[in-house]
């Protein structure tokens, strides 16, 4: 109890210690540390924070194919990226303030895009309960240009053969490979913002041409549906 308080002093001594001074965009804060398997993205200074936690198997590799860095670690760093273009970030501009920025005929293109984002995810089940395509809205966006801009650096730099393709498809999947308790899995469909694994592996998929074409899934399928839902 004594190290929580003295933690939490020091946290706030520190943060009105910054008070009226420039923001630094590299200062690491909050709740990000070194050790986290995770990723963030920050809207106020604009920027993406990769922790060294995350830069390990089975994420990443030297030793690995690279396929599986990019399916992996590379989608994850571009889901982060986008995160700055969703419902919520593209509020913001460049230097983390929120107005306004984007002119009237993008926001409505987006707006149309997103919605199709929003009812595919609607559609799908989980656990018996629907998930709700508004709250995970952000995230689902953000994995899609993620699973984009890692697939694009992915080709651009290694020129893969199918076997590789497929490869970065399946790391893709397995970094999302997760166990939880059905009630757990109930209760996040209402409070949670990300949907839950199995879904947003099968939505980003799904909705990704260079997947059907590697896997050869029929046209029509639940896998390569005839519309497919494109943001960026």
């Amino acid at each position: 109890y004594d190290n929580c308080v003295a933690t939490n002093a020091y946290d706030v001594k520190s943060t009105v210690s910054r008070m009226g001074t420039k923001v630094d965009r590299r200062r690491w804060g909050g709740s990000t540390s070194a050790t986290d398997v995770n990723a963030f993205y920050s809207r106020k200074v604009n920027g993406v924070f990769i922790p060294a936690g995350i830069l390990q198997d089975p994420f990443y590799s030297e030793g690995q194919a690279q396929a599986r860095n990019y399916g992996s670690v590379g989608a994850i760093c571009g889901h982060e990226m986008t995160h700055g273009f969703d419902d919520i970030g593209r509020e913001y501009d460049a230097d983390g303030n929120r107005h306004p920025w984007w002119t009237p005929s993008v926001t409505k293109n987006f707006k149309e895009r997103a919605k199709c984002i929003e009812d595919l995810m609607s559609s799908y089940e989980f656990w018996g309960g629907h998930v709700n395509g508004k709250l995970v809205l952000g995230e689902s966006i953000a994995d899609s240009g993620g699973l984009k801009f890692a697939w694009e650096a992915f080709v651009d730099e290694q020129k893969p053969e199918v076997v590789d393709k497929r490869t970065f498809f399946l790391a893709l999947g397995q970094t999302w490979c997760s166990k939880e308790q059905r009630k757990g899995a109930r209760a996040s469909l209402l409070t949670d913002p990300h949907p839950p694994n199995k879904i947003r592996v099968l939505g980003m998929l799904s909705q990704f041409q260079p997947f059907s074409d590697a896997f050869k899934c029929p046209v029509g399928s639940k896998m390569n549906p005839e519309k497919k839902c494109s943001l960026w």
